[in-house]
Order: C-alpha cells, then sequence, then structure tokens
C-alpha cells in the first residue's frame, strides 16, 4: 500500500446519503490540520469563509468552504432530501 504523501493535505468526505448516516472525514495528517485551520478561521472571522484547500484521492484539487451560519434557514437545503426552497 501507498502512503500518502505528507507534504500535500488530502482529505476525503464522505457525504451523507440519507438521514442518519454518519458523515466520514478522512486525512492525512495535513489534510485535517488544513480543514481545523478552516474551522477555526470561519470561528474567528464571523463575516468570512474559513477555506480548505486539499486534495482527495485521486489527487484532484478541490475547497472545502467552512461557513459559520446562525438560522436554521442557512443551513438549507438539505442535500439528502427532496426541498423546495421558498422563493
Amino acid at each position: 500500500m501507498n502512503d500518502l504523501t505528507p507534504e500535500y493535505p488530502f482529505i476525503h468526505v464522505y457525504a451523507q446519503q440519507k438521514v442518519h448516516q454518519p458523515v466520514i472525514i478522512k486525512g492525512n495528517t495535513e489534510g485535517l490540520c488544513v480543514l481545523l485551520n478552516a474551522l477555526i478561521c470561519a470561528l474567528a472571522n464571523r463575516d468570512s469563509n474559513g477555506v480548505a484547500e486539499v486534495f482527495c484521492g485521486d489527487a484532484e484539487a478541490f475547497e472545502v468552504i467552512v461557513r459559520l451560519v446562525n438560522t436554521h434557514d442557512e443551513l438549507l437545503p438539505i442535500p439528502y432530501q427532496n426541498y423546495n426552497e421558498p422563493k
């Protein structure tokens, strides 16, 4: 088995497919640290998003955006349900 290259932040977020399933986040140390920093940035800078620039298992780069919200409406729509967003 090949080890993940330590200098690149690798993470993979396995999203829920239906209600009550866990969300799983896997990553190397660098990837989890970048994600942690994005969480801290979102909390510390309430007017801006925290962003983690990482790679997934096939070495494709992507961003994880962490946004602090204050209401239930800001969490909608829920991606695994059919939800009609109010217009």
